[in-house]
């Protein structure tokens, strides 16, 4: 939900490619960085070769496949069985390349890796349809390209369905994604889990890629959230439907934190050039106040991770060391060796060095030069206690162990009030004299967290800072400069009385449950004719329906369950169900808006844009006739197909219905004699080529706007009961036109 970002309007140009410029590959070679590493020790000198040789090869692909637990088997086994048989020993130019193989450390098999050079993937049939089938799926979301060893902080988070879970810097979203499948892992029926993620970026055009990330898993328990990490603000939520007034704190919390990036040398090769001795040092504070404002919403006994893709300890250990110093007593590094067993890692080191932007060592801060000292925090140096700190507990990641990117993790336990002492803070303040900064004050108040809506005591942000440095002398920053350039202005959130008039219509034409809370319903629209419904979980309600919600930026939330459809043809309900919500709101549905269809059903419905009742085999047209105009649901289940044991033309040993294995419900809209599948053409592509069969992309699927429309009418002439204004626009169509529909909500 939520606008899409526009293009500023004095934007200068995008810089065109000089077409005659010719491609200067990139030294992998920086004689500072490997003089830097090799003085932090961070491996035995007989291991530095091949870590420093591994660092110069090309990442492999790697691919996690998402979803909720069934669905995700369900494309795995297709990796598993349809592809990995037919690509072993495939030879093109000489080349022979490993098949598609899971990571040995990843649960299930659902994380994936494989390295082809690109010339295999060109020339071998085999290799050229697996990645035809990666593209689609990845195109509707059932594959998520994500590297290795990002995947490695959500597993060590220990999500629980019930769990408040934040991610403080989310985008793009591979790790959110991880979080909100583990939230949805019961599967329960009629079940809407009661815990929460709440994924946040401080970039506004960030947190839209986040979405599209996330809009997959269509989790009504997401929200997506625009602030400046280290200073999210507390609330006062609203009491639940037991009257429980729950803090805004969370039971887990990822604080996977901006960094230099030097571990992403495999994947990002301009870091050899662009890499210096400064380049963690300008974020080393950033990143305590992050790691900070994390550790203040955790609840006590909550855990939270600490990552970075970067080998730089001062980003790293040095971060963890500072925050264990400033809990005094009420953190703990936890040991998880024995979590994720085949996962080879290095433990984390207790001392390191300091170095200048020059490449000079600095011992202490007291050596500093003064012009520098603003630079510098008394944090970056190894800690008198470090040795007490068990910093070894931490996880490094190298990329010649497993053939990944390189890592660092630490898992930390908060096991009691978080007190924050900062002798930096000045005691006194300035006197309040006009009424203009009287309210300046009442606004920077609000921007301060109190002990009790926290359940913590501190400074909530700031670094400490050496007497007299220049980082101390510096002035308070202005709100607009703290926060950034505010993104565009976000609708209002709106929730609909489980008494309104919409929701009692289409509650009553689709059979919804009694015991359904109805009161969860919102929209982003004041007008009076509401076109876009969206459905929360009550923990996101409860964060939405606080006094306070004015303070959270709230980019996106919710997922969309109907749609006002505007037809010629009269119709009873005028609600139609979206394809988003529809997996979720069917268990909540009976069946008298349900078609139990076969194969033969679905596959008419794929290869054509708008069949007719006389197109589907007789044995159903009768049925077909007799649904009212409106939306109905199509219900296939490969189970109960006659022919299921059929082989199948296109998979090799599959069944006649191919990978689709699970209970499917789609959205269709019947129109006086005609009929739409309400799936985008990415949908229909995965589905068609699970099932092996071809989809046929109509005009209107593959062209949007005035083509998509020209299309669609074409398709319908010749109906004369049915205009082209009869039959929704296809959800292809539709994507393309959610920022036109959004805004004029």
């Amino acid at each position: 939900m939520g606008r899409k970002f526009s293009k500023r309007k004095n934007a200068p140009p995008r810089k065109e490619r000089d077409p005659n410029a010719t491609y200067v590959a990139v030294v992998k070679e920086n004689a500072k960085m490997e003089e830097y590493y090799k003085a932090q020790k961070i491996m035995s000198d007989e291991e530095w070769p091949v870590f420093w040789e591994h660092l110069k090869v090309t990442l492999p692909t790697t691919f996690r496949i998402t979803g909720t637990r069934s669905h995700a088997v369900e494309i795995r086994d297709t990796v598993k069985n349809a592809f990995v048989p037919h690509l072993r020993d495939i030879s093109v130019d000489g080349v022979i390349a490993d098949p598609p193989r899971p990571l040995a450390w990843y649960p299930d098999e659902l994380g994936w890796h494989f390295d082809v050079p690109r010339t295999l993937l060109k020339k071998s049939p085999e290799y050229a349809k697996f990645h035809q089938f990666l593209v689609a799926e990845t195109e509707v979301g059932n594959i998520s390209r994500q590297e290795a060893v990002s995947m490695i902080p959500p597993l060590l988070l220990d999500v629980q369905p019930q769990h408040w879970v934040m991610d403080m810097c989310a985008a793009p979203g591979s790790k959110t994604a991880q979080i909100i499948e583990m939230v949805h892992a019961n599967e329960q029926p009629k079940v809407v889990p009661t815990g929460l993620i709440l994924a946040n970026d401080a970039d506004y055009r960030r947190s839209h890629m986040l979405i599209h990330q996330t809009k997959r898993l269509q989790s009504p328990c997401l929200m997506v959230t625009n602030h400046d990490a280290s200073l999210m603000p507390s609330l006062k939520l609203a009491p639940n439907k037991a009257g429980e007034v729950l803090p805004f704190q969370f039971d887990r919390v990822l604080c996977d934190v901006p960094c230099s990036g030097d571990a992403t040398l495999r994947k990002n090769p301009m870091v050899w050039n662009n890499w210096t001795h400064g380049g963690a040092m300008g974020l080393h504070g950033t990143q305590v106040n992050i790691l900070q404002r994390g550790v203040q919403m955790l609840k006590i006994g909550g855990r939270i991770v600490y990552s970075t893709c970067s080998f730089n300890p001062m980003e790293n250990e040095a971060v963890v060391a500072e925050m264990l110093n400033r809990a005094n007593g009420s953190l703990e590094l936890v040991d998880v060796s024995h979590e994720l067993p085949e996962l080879k890692r290095r433990s984390g080191i207790s001392d390191w060095k300091v170095f200048t932007k020059e490449g000079e060592i600095v011992d202490r801060m007291e050596d500093v030069p003064e012009t520098a000292k603003g630079k510098f925090y008394p944090s970056m140096w190894p800690p008198k206690n470090a040795g007490d700190l068990h910093l070894e507990r931490c996880l490094r990641i190298y990329p010649h162990l497993q053939d990944t990117g390189g890592f660092f993790v630490a898992v930390l336990k908060k096991t009691a009030h978080f007190v924050v002492p900062n002798p930096s803070r000045p005691q006194t303040e300035k006197p309040v004299s006009t009424t203009e900064d009287k309210e300046k004050v009442k606004e920077e108040a609000k921007e301060t967290v109190s002990e009790e809506e926290a359940s913590n005591t501190g400074d909530k942000h700031k670094l400490d800072t050496p007497e007299g440095s220049e980082a101390a002398k510096k002035p308070r920053m202005s709100r607009a400069e703290r926060f950034g350039a505010p993104g565009p202005k976000e609708e209002p959130f709106l929730f609909l009385d489980s008494t309104n008039a919409d929701v009692e219509l289409f509650s009553k034409f689709y059979g919804m449950d009694e015991d359904f809370p109805k009161d969860q319903f919102l929209v982003r629209s004041e007008g009076e004719k509401n076109k876009t419904i969206y459905f929360v979980s009550e923990a996101v309600k409860s964060i939405l329906k606080s006094e306070d919600i004015n303070r959270l930026k709230v980019v996106n939330t919710g997922v969309r369950t109907f749609i006002r459809q505007d037809s010629n043809s009269p119709a009873e309900c005028s609600f139609r169900v979206h394809a988003e919500g529809i997996s979720m709101m069917r268990q909540f549905f009976s069946d008298a808006r349900v078609m139990a269809v076969q194969l033969a059903e679905v596959i008419i419905l794929l290869q054509s844009p708008y069949p007719k009742t006389s197109e589907f085999p007789e044995h159903i047209q009768e049925r077909l006739t007799a649904l009212p105009t409106g939306c109905c649901i199509f219900e296939f289940d490969p189970s109960l197909e006659q022919d299921k044991d059929k082989p199948n033309p296109r998979w090799e040993g599959q069944g006649l219905t191919g990978f689709v294995k699970g209970k499917m419900v789609f959205p269709v809209w019947k129109a006086q004699v005609s009929f739409n599948m309400l799936l985008n053409k990415q949908e229909r592509r995965s589905l068609a080529m699970r099932l092996g069969v071809d989809c046929v992309d109509s005009p209107h699927v593959v062209e949007g706007g005035a083509k998509g429309t020209i299309a669609k009418t074409a398709a319908a002439a010749g109906d004369s009961e049915t205009s082209s204004a009869d039959t929704p626009m296809a959800e292809a169509d539709e994507e393309e036109a959610v920022e036109v529909e959004e805004n004029q909500e």
